[in-house]
């Protein structure tokens, strides 16, 4: 496999930069060489090594990066674990799906995978109301499709719109989002919440169009 030479840069904040740089040099995979500068805009990576190795150093790169920007967002949010969540709902849940919810509702909201906790500014609460009807939803909309980003969707459209599946599978179709097969199963066209983010602008939008 051929030794290959790349360079990164990773814009960020002073303070983000540096805890990148503190993580990552520690972190990335064995190279043949790697050399990390923090400028005023951002963090420059220079990596030589196996084309396998120089990729997941990328990609460990930008995992990095991601958690530090989602941390750094929290401020101000309360934290709350998945566990203690479906221990008071008594329901079990995607916490991702549940974020996604909460933020189309006006709220602030993080999913931290690696601590397994919700943050949030959303009274608990409220979040314990929106996991037990999200869980309501998701049992009964496994029946019209196993696919997990599918379900995901039409749980979101349901909890945030209140209407009918009926109605929202109707215009899905019409926002050209959704495949109905001849046994009655929905399959999504593209990215689930790229996919709710186009439902429910349109949603919003028949909201505050004058009726005739």
């Amino acid at each position: 496999m051929p030794l290959v030479k790349r360079r990164f840069f990773v814009p960020c904040r002073e303070e983000e930069c540096f805890k990148l740089y503190e993580i990552v040099k520690d972190k990335l995979p064995a190279l043949s060489y790697v050399e990390l500068v923090v400028t005023g805009k951002g963090l420059l990576v220079e990596v030589y090594g196996y084309e396998s190795d120089v990729k997941t150093a990328w990609m460990e790169i930008r995992r990095i990066m991601k958690s530090i920007k989602e941390i750094s967002s929290t401020r101000g949010l309360k934290k709350y674990s998945v566990e203690f969540i479906t221990r008071v709902a008594k329901k079990t849940f995607s916490p991702e799906l549940l974020v996604e919810v909460i933020k189309r509702l006006g709220y602030r909201a993080v999913f931290l995978r690696e601590e397994n906790v919700v943050l949030s500014d959303m009274d608990f609460n409220n979040i314990v109301m929106l996991v037990e009807r999200i869980a309501e939803q998701n049992a009964i909309l496994a029946k019209i499709s196993k696919n997990t980003s599918t379900r995901y969707y039409l749980v979101a459209c349901v909890v945030l719109t209140g209407l009918p599946i009926e109605d929202v599978i109707r215009i899905s179709r019409d926002l050209d989002l959704l495949d109905v097969s001849k046994d009655g199963r929905v399959v999504l066209k593209s990215e689930w919440k790229s996919s709710l983010n186009k439902f429910y602008k349109n949603f919003k939008s028949d909201l505050l169009t004058p009726k005739e």
